[in-house]
């Protein structure tokens, strides 16, 4: 049977539209994962220590468990409490009869948050830093990220901070049984409460924010390129084998180092900029697009640090 021309144009058109419909389909990027902690990611670092990474996942921690033979301590629990229970699970599967501690690197909903799905009898130990900084912003930071999606909302409901149990000014030791465990308040830094978990016996430090793969975020506006720089010859000096970060993958002491080149070298550029008499948008307009060309992943997170660094000159 012969086709029509009108009816074999129009068939041909459906068919251009279909697969053009079909190949923008197949285009599309595919949908974020949700920010759910993956138990069955979990494994052993070290003798006493266990990680979940967080897969490079937006809006997800590396979670922590130091297991003593008495007490198991819980670093970071997720955003939102049912994160928090998955978790909980993982800790009590690691050791069922262990007593319970809560310890979070900051304050920022994905590091916290998860906390309320523990038990009372779980103890919740906080420097007087993230006291003071839960108390300035409340559950601003929680509101911002739930509006970035339904499921971060959803996540989010309902949750507020865990009041502490244990409080410390600037160290904190603990004994697990059979194994130390050393948490330091490193001052503003990412955060006004930044905290990290040292196992001197094993190596490993929870390094939080201040020490990881992606390029160093300055979430508080007051933040100091020079006082990060202190801090990170502070985390050198402990010597750790292993750096277990907020984000991103499991690495060792080079995450310090990489931070220190990359601090230095913004101080550098920018004093120099300061001295031929740039100001500071000035300078930040230069500096942005030639170190973006040599430091990874660091373009949208380097005017707060030049600027830092032009102040500080």
């Amino acid at each position: 049977m012969r086709i029509q021309p009108f009816l074999y144009s129009l068939i041909c058109l459906l068919t251009i539209l279909v697969a053009g419909n079909q190949i923008g389909m197949a285009q599309q990027a595919p949908a974020a994962p949700a920010p759910i902690v993956q138990p069955q990611g979990l494994r052993q670092i070290s003798p006493h220590i266990w990680a979940i990474p967080d897969n490079s996942v937006g809006g997800v921690s590396n979670i922590g468990f130091i297991v003593g033979t008495n007490a198991t301590l819980v670093i970071d629990t997720g955003l939102g409490p049912r994160n928090g229970e998955i978790v909980l699970t993982e800790a009590r599967k690691l050791a069922p009869t262990n007593a319970l501690y809560l310890v979070t690197t900051h304050i920022h909903p994905e590091h916290d948050l998860g906390a309320q799905a523990f038990p009372a009898s779980a103890k919740m130990i906080r420097s007087a830093d993230e006291v003071k900084d839960i108390a300035n912003t409340g559950l601003s930071t929680a509101q911002l990220f739930s509006s970035r999606s339904p499921i971060m909302a959803d996540l989010l409901k309902n949750a507020q901070f865990r009041q502490a149990d244990i409080t410390f000014d600037k160290a904190y030791s603990l004994d697990l049984g059979g194994i130390e465990v050393r948490i330091s308040a490193m001052g503003l830094n990412h955060t006004l409460g930044d905290t990290t978990i040292l196992v001197p016996s094993e190596g490993v430090l929870f390094a939080g924010d201040l020490a990881m793969a992606a390029a160093p975020l300055f979430a508080e506006p007051s933040a100091s390129v020079r006082r990060w720089q202190a801090t990170l010859v502070t985390l050198d000096s402990l010597g750790p084998k292993i750096i277990v970060p907020s984000h991103g993958p499991i690495g060792d002491a080079r995450y310090i180092s990489s931070y220190r080149n990359y601090f230095a070298t913004i101080q550098r550029r920018a004093g120099e900029l300061k001295q031929q008499g740039k100001t500071a948008d000035e300078t930040v307009a230069i500096l942005i697009p030639e170190l973006s060309a040599t430091l990874p992943n660091a373009a949208n997170r380097l005017d707060p640090a030049i600027r830092s660094a032009y102040r500080e000159e």
